[in-house]
């Protein structure tokens, strides 16, 4: 390792901003004489190291998501203090990033947990492969669990995934005219649109639509209208979990270069009728929480918007709204393009891994029952809370 380099990145680790210990795990691999396996706060990821994170970006399309930007890590890091980021360097240079949140010692999730649609160890494959035992053994964790990492193609990596599973985006590279003639010749409820519009337009009041609304009580109504569509639907609230909502009204104030956390609004007359929160860059839209007024419901009020959201975010040169995973209806209606992302558990004890595996295919089976809404129904009565041990 030459002298400089080291010097640059230990400088950075030590700043005097950092809190609790500055002191850091640090490990040779055992696969190269040359390596520093470090484990540090998000606080210390800035300068050099920043830098540097940001070059690795461009090793795969995967790492341009908004959940692999530096500021989701350090948001994350703002409202919980179990977040760290796990740093693998080479010959001076950092060449893998992983941050993880530790919910139980030696048990780690990425880093925002089941709210963090893309994860995963940012650097180019071959060395993201390489390291994985390596950066498991710094962090001193037994096993790292996930839900939709990537890049899926990485061969190593599969051994440790139970299923590959699709992500939804809408592509817009070819503009507004081009998606919007595709989502009307693939979607009978967008064709039909324009006339709930209409009526929601001459029955309440004339459209208005932000894109970028800087209004935290707009955003409290969101969390408010989305916790009673959680408790209507007999789904555990997310946002009824402190720092899952208090990751939102973070973010909301995030306005960097290439990244920030956008509020988007509808109003017909002075009513709110439909809002989402999500993140940004300069080219692509992480849609997130999307929720509407349920009495005006049969306005179709989340389609008039997603419809917006799709026009302006054309105008201003973004060209993929994502959706990230999952089985909601909108999703399907409105993606023009999918990929792949895995989950699974990372766990070097053969036996606990299979373990793993036998209970998430239990767990998927179990939601496959023809029961489960009455099901779910009668559990969510009875345990409210249910389902809480996944924003722990």
């Amino acid at each position: 390792m030459s002298t400089n380099s080291s010097q640059s990145i230990h400088s950075e680790l030590n700043t005097e901003s950092v809190t609790g210990d500055s002191s850091l795990t640090i490990t040779q691999s055992s696969e190269s004489a040359q390596c520093e396996i470090h484990v540090m706060s998000a606080e210390q990821l800035c300068g050099e190291l920043e830098d540097r994170w940001q070059t690795l970006r461009q090793c795969d399309a995967y790492f341009s998501s908004p959940y692999f930007d530096p500021n989701f890590v350090k948001a994350v890091a703002k409202v919980r203090d179990d977040v760290r980021i796990v740093m693998v360097v080479e010959d001076g240079k950092p060449v893998c990033f992983l941050p993880i949140q530790e919910n139980s010692k030696g048990r780690a999730v990425p880093a925002g947990g089941r709210l963090n649609d893309y994860h995963g160890v940012l650097g180019k494959p071959a060395d993201i492969a390489a390291h994985y035992k390596g950066i498991m053994k710094a962090a001193d964790l037994k096993s790292y669990a996930f839900h939709a990492l990537v890049p899926p193609e990485t061969e190593r990596l599969q051994a440790y995934a139970f299923r590959t599973q699709r992500t939804h985006h809408m592509d817009l590279s070819n503009g507004w005219e081009a998606y919007r003639k595709w989502v009307r010749k693939h979607s009978s409820t967008v064709k039909r649109q324009g006339q709930k519009t209409r009526n929601l337009e001459k029955e309440v009041g004339p459209i208005r639509f932000e894109f970028d609304c800087s209004d935290g009580e707009v955003l409290e109504r969101l969390i408010e209208l989305k916790s009673a569509k959680y408790q209507r639907t007999k789904t555990f609230d997310i946002l009824s979990v402190q720092w899952a909502a208090n990751l939102l009204r973070e973010l909301h104030n995030v306005k960097h270069p290439n990244f920030q956390g956008i509020l988007q609004a509808m109003w017909a007359g002075d009513e709110l009728i439909c809002v989402h929160f999500g993140m940004a860059t300069d080219e692509i839209l992480h849609y997130w929480f999307p929720i509407y007024d349920y009495q005006y419901s049969r306005y179709s009020p989340g389609t008039e918007m997603m419809l917006q959201v799709a026009e302006e975010s054309c105008r201003r040169g973004i060209k993929k709204v994502d959706f990230g995973y999952g089985d909601d209806a909108y999703k399907f209606k409105f993606c023009n393009g999918n990929e792949a992302v895995l989950n699974g558990q990372i766990n070097f004890n053969p036996l606990e891994h299979m373990l793993a595996q036998k209970r998430y295919e239990i767990r998927t089976k179990l939601k496959q029952i023809p029961m489960k809404p009455l099901a779910k129904t009668v559990l969510r009565s009875v345990f409210p809370g249910f389902g809480n041990w996944n924003f722990k």
